[in-house]
């Protein structure tokens, strides 16, 4: 059981340390004052420049405040599998999922950093979460990888931006398919 965890885990580190790596770029509109068209550097309907010098459609204000919102909650898991983890020590599945929630965090700041948006500061928790035993703190895991999914289903149809779009999918999958059973086996 441990090793089918450490798996799932490993699997999900190295997507998002791939996916990381890869540059993603926007394809600007087509302008009448650019070079639009595929791989252009559209004109008019841009703001600053993203990886490769490609010019950049900016947010919308609902894609903005979205994007915040999801850095919000992914250092809310960040900080509840670090609190989980100073109660109990280093334990699987909260030690590696908490790595791959950093990395979440990294990917959807570096995404409102190329956007020219203010990244929000990690609130911490109000205090620090108490849990009867491992079982009790797994099914909390359970709850905050459910509500992470919820809110990636909640952005994505109002989100226009491929880029964005391709880290809110990695990011839901990553709770779904990886997180979630992790945390269901260990309870």
């Amino acid at each position: 059981m441990k090793t089918k965890i450490t798996t799932i885990l490993s699997l999900t580190i190295i997507a998002a340390m791939l996916a990381a790596f890869i540059p993603i770029r926007t394809v600007a509109a087509d302008s009448l004052t650019g070079r639009g068209g595929p791989g252009g550097m559209g004109g008019g309907n841009t703001q600053g420049t993203g990886a490769g010098g490609l010019a950049l459609t900016p947010l919308t204000a609902a894609e903005a405040a979205d994007l915040q919102e999801a850095i919000l909650e992914e250092y809310g898991a960040l900080n509840l599998y670090t609190a989980i983890i100073a109660q109990f020590g280093s334990v699987v599945p909260f030690s590696q999922i908490a790595v791959s929630e950093q990395m979440h965090v990294n990917a959807l700041v570096r995404q409102a950093t190329k956007y020219g948006l203010t990244v929000p500061v990690n609130p911490g928790l109000t205090g620090p979460p108490q849990f009867a035993d491992l079982a009790a703190a797994c099914e909390t895991g359970v709850a905050a990888e459910v509500a992470d999914a919820a809110l990636y289903d909640e952005l994505m149809p109002a989100t226009t931006h491929s880029d964005l779009l391709r880290v809110y999918e990695m990011l839901h999958s990553a709770s779904l398919d990886s997180h979630l059973p992790a945390f269901k086996i260990c309870q």
